[in-house]
Order: structure tokens, then C-alpha cells, then sequence
């Protein structure tokens, strides 16, 4: 596709035709220019959302109907007031909590023959730190991890129709929730959007339903598929893994933003509308038409990256769009790096020499845009603990 050029067509599920970018260049210009490139149809004398027909399910168009899904000046009002609850929250100071519920996770796997990792480890970790982070009670987690795995498995309209309920069953539950919080004050994100007030605008109960889903699957699915792609990623590449141990203290940061390169769990950017007649990268965009910026092919960029087929934990400066760029860069970036250095890190500390099935054994989400796989059957081997013992 690179071949081809910066920016091309391609037949799309959803969607048909769109355009799309598929390098680092092009994608970096698609995502920085928020006046050519929209995300409200109303801008680009379009009706509806862009991916979304009219078919779908209330509850799925509340679900989306988010800040990523709103230009400005919406965006940068819904924005304001995330950012808000957020720099409450210091993120690198939740570190030691984080590693307290990795260790309490592998406690409960260590013994164990086979574990699927995925959704032993990698699946479990994030749900609960985003469940903590927005105060959600503890018993209710196993709920929201089934929901949310229904609503990230949608790729057509029978599965579609078949998250359908659960989607309701969420919205009913954040609203009783955020009612919650209302009349209850108490820690968490919830109660801290619900007091949010930035020049005298406050979030509306759809717009917290919406934000609240968003910061769920946002700091849920892609670390998901970040610390379980980075596993697989180490244990393909021996003398890498090999080095991280080494050091790992030094060298877990640097590595996590290779990885996180090396995997790029999120593929693309959600579609978004051309403004306007215009030039871009030798290309004729008619207002209207839809752009995907492919960040996969981004992070994949021989012009950018030095050899990015290999995997490279000292690579440095490592510019990669994991997190996307412009103003509608990920929120829950600072979040997604720690929980990834303390997943990586405690459990090669406890369990150094695990063993994943052949490449050719991996079953892969068939899902646009998502990079991961759907279970990852490990034998752990002895943990560190048992051979010091």
C-alpha cells in the first residue's frame, strides 16, 4: 500500500470507499490538521458519523456520540473538562498501586502449569486500574469486562446485534452510577467529571455516559493488547528480551515505546470527513470523502524508523504514533505506558522464562483497526519466587 503512495484508496469495511494514509508524513499531517480533516458529517456537508449508518442502536450511537467523535469548539470544551479530573490524578504516582495489583494478579497465577495471559494477566490488569480510577465498586468489574469485550467485538451487523443488550445493560448501569456519585460523593473520575466546571459549563448525563465508556474501553482494550503483543514481541526476539533482563530498571521505558511501535495494538485513527476540496499529498480529496490515518503503516515507515521490521528496545528518538497526535491525541497515553512497565516488568521478574505456542498457532482479532490477538496459552514455568525457595 506504501507503494502506491502517501495517501490512497481502499475499499473499507462499513464504510466502501475512503482514503487513506500509510506513512509516517502523511499520517502526522492527517492527524495534526483538524480544520481540513473532521469529525462532525455537518462540517463536510455530510449527515450521520462517519463509519456509523443509520441503523445502529441508540445505545451504540450514545456510546460514540464522545469527544473523539466532536470538532471544535466541542472538543476542546468535553476536553477541558476531562483534563480537569484528570490533573487531579498523578499518574506516575499511581506506579506503586499499579505494581500492587500486578503482583496480586500473578500471585493468584503463580502455580499454574498453563495460563492464557490475555485474559489471565494483560486483560485483568487494566480493567481493574480503570475501574479504580473511576471508582467503580470492586464487584462489578467482571461485568464491565464482559460488556466491554462485546462491544469491542462488533465487525458486523449479527454480532452487532448481538452486543446490543449489553450495550443498554452498560449505559442503564453508568447512569445509576454517575446518579450515584451525585447524591454520594466518592473517589474516583466519575464523581470528579460530575463536579468538572470550567467556565461555567458542566458535562450533560449523555455526555458523561459517553466520556465514562470512552475512558473505559480507552484504558482498557488497547493496553490489552499492548502488554500481550509486547510479550509475544520478547519472546520472538530472545536477544532483546535478553537485553531488557538484563536491566530492566534502565531500560523498561525506552522499551515499552519500541514495543508499543512494534505492536501498534490501534491500527487507525477512527474515519473522519474532508472538509474541503483540497491537495494532500499529491491527492485530489473532495469534500466529504472519508480519511483513515493508518497508524500501523505509520509506525511501520522505512523513511522514518531505521529497519522498523526489527524490534529495537534502545531505539532512539522513536517517533512513533501509538498515541496519535493534533488534539485528538489519547488521553489516557501516561496511563497505558506505566500499567505497560509494570505489567512487563513484574511479571518477567516473577517468571523469566515462559513459553508461548508457535506464531502459526495464534488466533488474531478480526476486527478493523485492532492489532491482537484473542488468547495467548503460555506455560509460565517456575516463578522466582518458588526457585529461591
Amino acid at each position: 500500500m506504501r507503494a502506491a503512495g502517501p495517501v490512497i484508496r481502499a475499499k473499507v469495511p462499513f464504510l466502501g470507499s475512503a482514503w487513506m494514509t500509510t506513512t509516517h508524513a502523511s499520517t502526522l499531517a492527517m492527524v495534526k490538521d483538524n480544520g481540513l480533516f473532521v469529525q462532525e458529517s455537518r462540517h463536510a456537508g455530510k449527515t450521520g458519523v462517519a463509519g456509523m449508518s443509520w441503523w445502529m442502536p441508540r445505545a451504540l450511537g450514545l456510546m460514540a456520540d464522545n469527544m473523539l467523535m466532536k470538532d471544535e469548539p466541542d472538543h476542546r470544551r468535553l476536553r477541558k473538562l476531562v483534563d480537569r479530573a484528570f490533573q487531579r490524578r498523578d499518574i506516575l504516582a499511581m506506579r506503586a498501586g499499579i505494581e500492587a495489583v500486578t503482583d496480586g494478579i500473578l500471585d493468584d497465577l503463580d502455580g499454574s502449569e498453563t495460563v492464557d495471559l490475555s485474559e489471565q494477566f494483560s486483560r485483568r490488569l487494566p480493567m481493574a486500574v480503570i475501574c479504580e480510577l473511576l471508582g467503580l465498586p470492586h464487584p462489578d468489574r467482571y461485568l464491565f469486562s464482559k460488556w466491554a469485550r462485546a462491544a469491542m467485538s462488533v465487525k458486523g451487523p449479527v454480532s452487532l446485534y448481538l452486543a446490543t443488550a449489553g450495550l443498554e445493560r452498560m449505559v442503564a448501569y453508568l447512569r445509576r452510577e454517575i446518579e450515584a456519585c451525585r447524591l454520594e460523593p466518592r473517589t474516583g473520575l466519575i464523581t470528579e467529571l460530575v463536579r468538572a466546571e470550567e467556565d461555567g459549563d458542566q458535562l450533560s448525563e449523555d455526555e458523561l455516559v459517553s466520556m465514562v465508556f470512552l475512558l473505559l474501553l480507552a484504558g482498557f482494550e488497547t493496553t490489552t493488547h499492548l502488554i500481550t503483543g509486547g510479550i509475544i514481541a520478547l519472546e520472538q526476539n530472545p536477544e532483546q528480551k535478553a537485553y531488557l533482563l538484563e536491566s530492566p530498571q534502565d531500560r523498561i521505558e525506552r522499551a515499552v515505546e519500541e514495543l508499543a511501535r512494534f505492536v501498534s495494538p490501534i491500527q487507525s485513527t477512527k474515519p473522519r470527513y474532508i472538509a474541503r476540496d483540497s491537495e494532500f499529498f499529491g491527492q485530489s480529496l473532495k469534500r466529504g470523502d472519508i480519511i483513515i490515518a493508518l497508524i500501523g503503516a505509520a509506525n511501520a515507515d522505512p523513511a522514518q524508523f531505521d529497519h522498523p521490521e526489527a524490534l529495537r528496545l534502545d531505539r532512539f528518538p522513536n517517533q512513533h504514533l501509538v498515541f496519535s497526535s493534533g488534539i485528538h491525541f489519547c488521553l489516557g497515553m501516561q496511563l497505558a505506558r506505566v500499567e505497560a512497565q509494570c505489567a512487563l516488568g513484574r511479571l518477567y521478574a516473577r517468571f523469566p522464562n515462559i513459553q508461548i505456542p508457535p506464531m502459526e498457532q495464534l488466533a488474531w482479532i478480526e476486527r478493523l483497526g485492532l492489532r491482537g490477538v484473542k488468547s495467548l496459552p503460555v506455560r509460565l514455568g517456575a516463578s522466582s519466587r518458588r526457585m529461591a525457595a
